[in-house]
């Protein structure tokens, strides 16, 4: 088993991806790479976090079955 983390799903627990890219002061770019690379640095996390301080962030992260398709 791996573990993998969800960024679509923070993304969209967060108001999706415009409200996430201007949020970060970004294009809608970063979001969608985010959620295409299941990475978000730690100075990004904090930045959500700050905006949106009931999220449990370890809730992202999922056991995946080495079989699974990533997406």
């Amino acid at each position: 088993m791996a573990i993998k983390f969800n960024a679509s799903r923070l993304v969209h627990d967060c108001g999706g991806v415009s409200t996430v890219a201007k949020l970060l002061g970004n294009t809608r770019t970063a979001p969608y790479r985010a959620m295409r690379t299941g990475y978000f640095g730690t100075p990004t996390l904090a930045l959500l976090l700050e905006h949106n301080p009931n999220l449990n962030i370890n809730s992202y992260f999922e056991e995946q079955n080495d079989r699974q398709q990533t997406d």
